[in-house]
């Protein structure tokens, strides 16, 4: 059996000190591409079906702000060792993008010349 990819971007690993945030959360900016992000997170929760999400860079004034998602992936991994709570990594497929909220994304992109 052939395996398709049912990605319509490409995935590209997230820049360094890149965020994500929904209310008091935040999460951590795993991937990216122009029709989702990939993020990770501990709570005992997890997040809604449909969620507006900020995405920031620590240190740095530019952000990208009320980015409305839709899940499509949840993979929820158990405490292990001194962990008291689940970790999450969650796919976001973003909500109608316009081109210039493509654009602003690709500032969240990791290159090669971070540390």
């Amino acid at each position: 059996m052939e395996w398709v990819e049912k990605r319509k971007h490409p995935r590209f690993k997230a820049a360094d000190k890149a965020l994500a945030a929904c209310k008091d959360d935040s999460f951590t900016l795993m991937d990216l591409s122009a029709g989702g992000v990939g993020i990770r997170f501990f709570g005992e929760q997890p997040l809604p079906a449909v969620i507006s999400i900020d995405l920031f860079f620590l240190n740095r004034e530019f952000a990208l702000t009320g980015v409305r998602c839709k899940k499509v992936f949840e993979k929820k991994y158990e405490p292990m060792g001194l962990q008291r709570v689940p970790e999450w990594h969650v796919g976001l497929e973003i909500v109608n993008p316009s081109q210039d909220m493509v654009q602003k994304l690709r500032q969240f992109r990791w290159t090669e010349n971070e540390s």
